[in-house]
Order: structure tokens, then sequence, then C-alpha cells
């Protein structure tokens, strides 16, 4: 029986940098990526193989101007035979979790219809000092996962990645990735089977009140401790969060603005 196909779905608000991290992985200008105001360089659903692996690239949903489009090609993303490893790209805006991209998250899950579904979170573009501060697993560090994961979904499966100068506001960036960076795509992020007939059609209707909804979570946690201990607690209680932390720990060079951090599994410093 042959194998089945991966796919390698990124999805992400707006310059959150989906494009250019899969020019890397691919090492090509597969997708457009850079700069360009008030919106995203990504219309539509499109797809690329490289060494036999499905990378899809998809449009915002939190941009407005095409929020009914980048529904229909997410969507349509999620319909492709095969199994997936599912990439979510969220951003830290002086040092908080933004509120639209874990919309975006639930917005995107909410259509499928299987039981435990399996993906990954990787917090782009995070400024030096900050990285600085999470990459010691301290407060910072915890208070940072635990409000990822207070959405409805959660994961253990984050990744960090610092800001390097050479790719910022370039077009159509790509460069070598350090061999920790696809190790933690290629084996440590998980894979899910989503049969096309469980994916439904993306409610973007309700994003606005879901983010708004978010962003008071967000807020309660971030200036409620006894709000914060709760939600971490409920996390501990989960398989695999916060255990270990930090025991397999892998030194790569970061040549790119990928250096990748995964909290549970994988530390790749920045040097």
């Amino acid at each position: 029986m042959p194998s089945q196909q991966e796919n390698r779905l990124f999805l992400g608000n707006p310059g959150t940098g989906k494009s250019t991290l899969i020019n890397c992985l691919t090492g090509r200008a597969t997708f457009t990526s850079g700069l360009k105001f008030g919106g995203g360089l990504t219309q539509f659903f499109q797809k690329q193989i490289y060494n036999g692996v499905v990378y899809m690239d998809t449009p915002g949903l939190a941009d407005r101007s095409i929020q009914r489009q980048a529904a229909e090609a997410i969507t349509a993303a999620l319909r492709e035979s095969g199994r997936y490893k599912i990439f979510f790209m969220v951003r830290l805006k002086g040092g908080r979790v933004m509120s639209e991209d874990l919309a975006t998250i639930e917005a995107v899950l909410d259509t499928v219809q299987v039981n435990d579904v399996y993906f990954s979170v990787i917090v782009n573009n995070v400024q030096k000092r900050q990285y600085a501060t999470l990459m010691k697993n301290g407060p910072e560090y915890a208070k940072v996962v635990t409000i990822i994961n207070s959405m409805k979904y959660t994961t253990p499966h984050i990744a960090f990645i610092p800001t390097i100068p050479e790719l910022e506001e370039a077009d159509n960036a790509f460069t070598t990735l350090p061999s920790g960076i696809v190790n933690f795509i290629e084996n440590y992020a998980p894979c899910v089977v989503i049969p096309t007939h469980s994916i439904q059609r993306i409610d973007f209707s309700r994003f606005k009140k879901t983010e708004k909804e978010l962003r008071n979570q967000i807020n309660e946690l971030e200036t409620d401790n006894a709000a914060l201990n709760r939600r971490m607690g409920k996390l501990k209680k989960k398989h695999r969060f916060f255990r270990n932390l930090g025991n397999f720990a892998v030194d790569v060079l970061a040549v790119t603005a990928f250096v990748v951090l995964s909290p549970f599994i994988l530390i790749a410093e920045h040097l």
C-alpha cells in the first residue's frame, strides 16, 4: 500500500513570514515574499512539491479585504488528500501574543471535524531581547506558552524564531536552514490525517467576535497571576506540557531568521 502524501501547510495572518519560511525550507523563491502595505502578498492557495513533500502557502484570514477569498483558499488546502503537518505562524508585538493570530487558529481548526487535530505553532520574528529572555525558560517563557494555549485548542509543539536582520523586509529571500530547524519541522512536528469530507467551510463572520474574546482572555492572563496560574495548572495536567522542559537542547548556528525553539522537545540557541 503506497504511503500517503505529506502536506506541510503553513497558516497565519499577513506579515507572519509563511512564504519566507517555505522559501528557506525549499532553498529557492518558491513563493513570493516581502513587504506589502495594507495586507499580505499571498492572495490564493499555492502549493509546490519539494523532495516529495507538498508545501502549502495560504493567505491570512485577518486580511479583511480578502477574508472570504482567504477562507476559501484555506478550506481548499485542508481538502487536499494525504497527511498534514499544520504550522500556524504567530507574532509577538511588544512581547504580547497577538489575539488575531490565535483567532485564526480557532477559526481554521473549528472547520476540522476530526478528533485530536495535532498542530504546531511557530512564533516568528521574535525581537533579540525578548528571544534572549525566552531562552532562559523562566516565568516569561511559561507565560507566553500559557497565553498561546489560552484558546480552545492547545498544543505542546511550539517554536520560537528570532529576528535576523538579513531577511528583514527582503523580497523573495531564502537561505540554508540549520539542521536543527529542519529536524524540528521534519521529525518533531506532529502529523494528522484529515479526510476531505471532514472539512467544513470557515465561518469568518465570527472572526471579529472571537478575536475580541481572545484579546480579553490574553489581557486577563497578563494582569491576573491567579488566572495565569489556573490556566498553567490545567496545561500541566495535559500530556507533555511543561514536562522535561529543555532536556533536549541542541545548539545550531543561526544563519537565518528561522532558528526554532520547541519548548517541550528542542531548543535551538541563537549564537
